[in-house]
């Protein structure tokens, strides 16, 4: 059995807690979506994250200066959501880890699906932005 969570809006940086334990399987395709990102003018980009401004700098620098390799927060950390909360994996057990490495996948705009324990950068991107790269739309 399978669980999928949706990504959260809210996404948290922690490399300190919990030490990634691999990558996301459609990186390279999160690698185009991020030079795509970084073409777009602040403007489209508050158009495509639909938010206010203090939001769409604050996403703009994570664009500017994100690293896709390192200083990377697992996933079941990074996202904020009332879904993780209530999960609360800052409180697992190894065995916890374990387990919803195995059982656990989390969908995400960014980076397709996630593994819990995936190394990822915060960003934001939502489920329903619809864009087109490369005449692919996503």
């Amino acid at each position: 059995m399978r669980i999928i969570l949706a990504p959260a809006k809210k996404m948290r940086e922690d490399d300190d807690t919990l030490s990634a334990e691999g990558l996301p399987v459609f990186l390279e395709e999160a690698k185009r979506l991020l030079e795509w990102l970084r073409g777009l003018t602040y403007e489209e980009l508050k158009a495509l994250w639909k938010c206010n401004d203090k939001i769409a700098r604050q996403n703009m620098e994570r664009i500017k200066s994100m690293d896709l390799y390192s200083r990377l927060t697992p996933a079941i950390l990074s996202y904020d959501g009332i879904a993780y909360q209530y999960m609360a994996p800052g409180v697992f057990e190894d065995g916890s880890f374990s387990y919803v490495q195995e059982h656990l996948r989390i969908l995400s705009g960014f980076y397709g699906v996630l593994r819990p324990m995936d190394g990822v950068a915060a960003y934001r991107l939502e489920m329903q932005a619809k864009v087109t790269i490369e005449g692919e739309i996503g």
